[in-house]
């Protein structure tokens, strides 16, 4: 049964040691198009190969179990064709790595399609630091005492923030730079009244 899954995309990749562990930690590897050059540079065997194939390398005589997914259509982006196919399979929780990168637009695109493809996973981007989108619930954020962590609401989201520097009591936060360079005074927890937020870290992934 296929629950956990890491994403790999074309975009540049920070934090290779983070993506292994990722890899490691997950029931299956998912490369859209071109993300699988990083999986051969990693030396990962991803599961699935997503996408139109018009950026992916010649497969890698060493890979056995890859499968390609060949999609061609046009009207979606190879990362929103991987979360696709990702929920088909049952996944529940994705690691997506190598978002940022490759031109601004592409950047743009897979960070607003992330947060619409997210719905029904839980998802972490880790990419030299560690983002998870986060909705409507209690969270426990593990960031030890004076570690740097920022709030982006995606796009709004009304929330309390216990155990940091910079408390929030059901309060309303809109995309913007208020959520930005908060610290953790103790045991951080977060709660998501309504909507969603990114909580962001530069500890990377600890699986």
């Amino acid at each position: 049964m296929i629950r956990t899954a890491l994403i790999l995309l074309n975009g540049e990749l920070r934090g290779p040691r983070e993506v292994r562990a990722a890899a490691r930690a997950s029931d299956a590897v998912i490369c859209a198009d071109g993300g699988a050059r990083h999986a051969a540079r990693l030396g990962v065997e991803p599961d699935y190969v997503v996408g139109d194939m018009d950026s992916a390398p010649r497969r890698p005589r060493a890979w056995r179990k890859a499968a390609y997914v060949v999609d061609s259509g046009t009207e979606r982006s190879d990362l929103d064709k991987a979360l696709a196919f990702a929920r088909g399979l049952g996944v529940r929780e994705a690691f997506v790595a190598g978002v940022l990168g490759g031109g601004l637009d592409h950047e743009l695109v897979n960070l607003a399609a992330l947060e619409e493809g997210a719905r029904g996973l839980a998802l972490t981007v880790i990419d030299g630091g560690r983002a998870r989108l986060l909705g409507p619930g209690r969270h426990r954020l593990l960031y030890k005492r004076g570690a740097r962590f920022s709030l982006l609401a995606a796009p709004r989201a009304r929330l309390t923030l216990t155990g940091a520097r910079f408390a929030l009591r059901d309060e309303p936060l809109a995309r913007g730079s208020r959520g930005l360079g908060n610290s953790a005074a103790g045991r951080v927890v977060l709660t998501v009244s309504s909507g969603r937020v990114w909580a962001i870290d530069a500890g990377g992934f600890r699986g």
